[in-house]
């Protein structure tokens, strides 16, 4: 696929948007705070009916037991992801980086978006991913993004490739997401990663998904550039440094 004419890259200074930086990022910890917070409860009554399902569930109901399983998977999943914001908003950030097995993680993730998955009819292709130290939480906010934008966008009536890469260079290691969707014009290009960036009302979210992952990928040191045609598809490239 080749994808080139629509770039956009985080190196600084060049968003107008990231001049406001410090004040959006006071004001998006402290609701950071107030939704983990939130969350905890709700998240904590699913989990225990879920074990509650689970344990009335006849062992020979094979489906009953395989979707409880799941639900009980992706309950202890989102409230890892929910204690983890909390403690980033709190302490402003991933108090260290450890090993963080890309190749785990995106398996996680295809999880997750296991429905989102079956509906789209979306393939994934997903090669060979390191091992590289960096944020945890971090890095799953990036790539969850990234690939659930990649399935979202696709184009109508053509299936939906995404291929999820890594490459070792010299400065580190370059991630890359390639889809074959709806793509983006110069003007959506341009505007990827402000806060609260919808590109139609259709969409769901707050429109904050580029803009942390921007910020999150900034933190770590590192670079994003996205290389975008309409009709053709997107090119996500993360660099995270060594």
């Amino acid at each position: 696929m080749k994808i080139q004419p629509n770039v956009v890259n985080s190196l600084t200074g060049e968003l107008q948007f990231a001049k406001r930086e410090e004040g959006d990022e006071h004001h998006w910890k402290k609701f950071a705070m107030v939704v983990a917070h939130d969350l905890k409860e709700p998240l904590r009554n699913i989990s225990s009916c879920a074990r509650m399902l689970s344990s009335t569930a006849p062992e020979n109901h094979e489906e009953r037991q395989q979707l409880c399983g799941w639900l009980q998977s992706s309950s202890t999943r989102l409230d890892e992801l929910v204690q983890g914001l909390l403690d980033h908003a709190r302490l402003g950030g991933e108090s260290e980086s450890i090993n963080v097995d890309l190749g785990r993680l995106v398996t996680e993730i295809q999880e997750d978006f296991r429905y989102l998955i079956i509906r789209t009819g979306a393939q994934l292709h997903v090669g060979n991913l390191p091992v590289i130290k960096a944020g945890p939480l971090g890095m799953r906010i990036v790539l969850s993004n990234l690939i659930e934008n990649a399935i979202k966008y696709g184009r109508p009536g053509v299936q939906v490739h995404v291929d999820v890469s890594a490459e070792k260079v010299p400065d580190g290691w370059m991630l890359v997401i390639e889809d074959n969707g709806r793509g983006m014009n110069k003007q959506q290009a341009s505007a990827l990663f402000e806060p609260f960036r919808r590109f139609s009302k259709e969409e769901d979210g707050l429109g904050m998904g580029m803009s942390h992952v921007y910020q999150i990928v900034r933190k770590h040191g590192g670079q994003i550039k996205v290389h975008s045609e309409p009709g053709i598809g997107s090119r996500c490239e993360v660099l995270i440094p060594a």
